[in-house]
């Protein structure tokens, strides 16, 4: 599938999270929301409605979290901090780092993005599409907001979306 592209803000959706909305959107056709797609590079926001995508803003959290050496789980403490403060990220950072907590690294991370995000979760529900287990910092923050989130496994949407792709493209 070709990449999906967005001129503001600038984004692009990759084949394979299309891909994994159309099976998403396939096995739940009435479903409106945003699809929180995570791969190991980057976080994809994804405002669908009519079983179309909207809006998307993409975030590169999982990759910063692997450069800056945090680790999963989150710490929630840092990632509520950092939601509600993130104009501290850099300094919270530098705190983890020198103090040696990587859990914290990952939720600074995870909160400061959380925060930018907060105009595609806000009043949303959300279906949180990992099938890494990386999405466990995202989906506890999001609960305690009061988010409804629902977890689905790329792999057992996979079949769906192929089988969808397959008609579309005869």
């Amino acid at each position: 599938m070709p990449a999906l592209t967005q001129d503001s803000p600038a984004d692009v959706l990759d084949g394979w999270v299309r891909l994994l909305l159309l099976g998403f959107v396939e096995a739940q056709p009435d479903w409106d929301g945003v699809a929180l797609v995570l791969t190991d590079q980057l976080s994809h926001w994804v405002h669908l409605s009519a079983r179309e995508a909207v809006s998307c803003q993409s975030f590169l959290t999982p990759r910063l979290i692997a450069a800056l050496g945090g680790t999963l789980p989150a710490d929630m403490g840092a990632l509520g901090d950092s939601l509600s403060r993130p104009e501290r990220l850099a300094a919270h950072l530098r705190s983890a780092e020198v103090s040696g907590r990587a859990g914290a690294i990952s939720g600074y991370l995870i909160g400061a993005e959380l925060a930018a995000a907060r105009p595609y979760w806000l009043g949303q529900s959300v279906a949180l599409i990992d099938g890494g287990g990386s999405g466990a910092g995202h989906a506890e923050a999001l609960e305690a907001q009061g988010v409804p989130v629902s977890r689905h496994d790329p792999e057992a949407i996979l079949s769906t979306a192929l089988a969808a792709l397959g008609e579309r493209i005869g």
